[in-house]
């Protein structure tokens, strides 16, 4: 499950936006609440939410862009929309929002269920609803609300990245990144802070399973030539439990790539299956007529203002060498691809 905040906005352009999404026939109203007079109309526009929070925003003069817009995400189906929406109503009151006037759209147009909530940070006494610490309150809200334990994740989480063979430290952090982990140093950070710091020079190293990296490559061989690259890194995660990770610099092409086999807990540099000019040249030596169209999987990335759709993985996932914005909104260092 994921929260995020969206971007702030002088003129409350999140509603609009979830507005034409119902309009499209992509997302539909789930909830309207503690809108006074106008819950008693038969018909309420969107021009009338518009007014009504520019008007209790416009208590407050030293907030600049009140909106509050606040996207949660499930995995896949995993929630309804029913589920999502009284999620998002518990997370709002646990966040100070509950009298507040907000709005909860249902999205449906991608592989993750989601909900955008929209309302104002400025309260009916005109005072800024706070702010302090709102990303890591916010995390910590919806793992109460879903009964995470975090200190009991994250000793999971350590355990389950221990279980993989690896060869080098960059791959053993490549698994905590996986698993949604920002690394700073020794630190790992989670749920939006410092959980635990680990002694990587410490960290003990096992070398992959060969017999699994000979099954490995028959796989690659087979299915690397019956789709272009992108579906085939979507089919080898979700039908056969491993993901390819690509390596860019800069925004360039992919120099490299490594496997973390979920299915056999491993972890392989990509050139140790299948070198990825070969990957690229079975997927570009193909016959078009043996890509089946029931199997191929859209990978074109969400549309840009989608904010919450961002957080969709794609089918290829690739890392680069600077800091980029993983999921939740939260920064992600990423080790340096060429250890790997």
């Amino acid at each position: 499950m994921i929260v995020k905040f969206l971007e702030p906005s002088a003129n409350f352009r999140g509603l609009f936006y979830n507005t034409e999404k119902v309009a499209d026939g992509k997302a539909e109203i789930m909830a309207a609440e503690n809108f006074d007079a106008l819950q008693a109309l038969n018909e309420v526009r969107p021009k009338d939410y518009w007014h009504y929070l520019k008007a209790l925003s416009a208590r407050n003069k030293g907030v600049s862009e009140p909106q509050l817009h606040v996207a949660i995400s499930t995995t896949g189906t995993a929630h309804n929309k029913h589920e999502l929406t009284r999620i998002a109503e518990a997370w709002l009151e646990k966040m100070g929002y509950g009298a507040q006037p907000y709005l909860i759209f249902f999205h449906k147009d991608t592989e993750n269920n989601h909900v955008h909530i929209v309302s104002t940070r400025i309260d009916h006494e005109g005072r800024k609803i706070s702010s302090a610490f709102e990303r890591v309150r916010a995390v910590r809200a919806l793992n109460q609300i879903m009964g995470v334990d975090e200190d009991k994740t994250v000793q999971k989480d350590l355990e389950k990245a221990m279980s993989y063979r690896f060869s080098t430290l960059a791959q053993y952090k490549l698994i905590l990144e996986k698993q949604g982990y920002t690394i700073k140093g020794n630190d790992l950070i989670k749920f939006g802070k410092k959980q635990v710091e680990i002694d990587f020079g410490k960290v003990e190293f096992r070398e992959p399973d060969t017999r699994r990296a000979a099954q490995l490559k028959a796989i690659f061989k087979k299915y690397a030539a019956i789709y272009d690259t992108a579906s085939f890194a979507a089919y080898m995660k979700t039908k056969m439990g491993v993901e390819l990770i690509f390596h860019s610099k800069d925004g360039k092409p992919a120099y490299g790539y490594s496997i973390l086999d979920h299915a056999g807990k491993n972890a392989y540099k990509g050139s140790e299956i299948m070198p990825l000019k070969e990957l690229y040249s079975a997927a570009q030596a193909r016959e078009p007529q043996q890509t089946k169209p029931d199997t191929i999987i859209n990978t074109q990335p969400a549309q840009q203002e989608s904010p919450a759709a961002q957080d969709i993985p794609l089918s290829i996932y690739i890392t680069n060498d600077v800091d980029d914005q993983a999921i939740h909104g939260r920064r992600r260092k990423k080790t340096r691809a060429n250890q790997r």
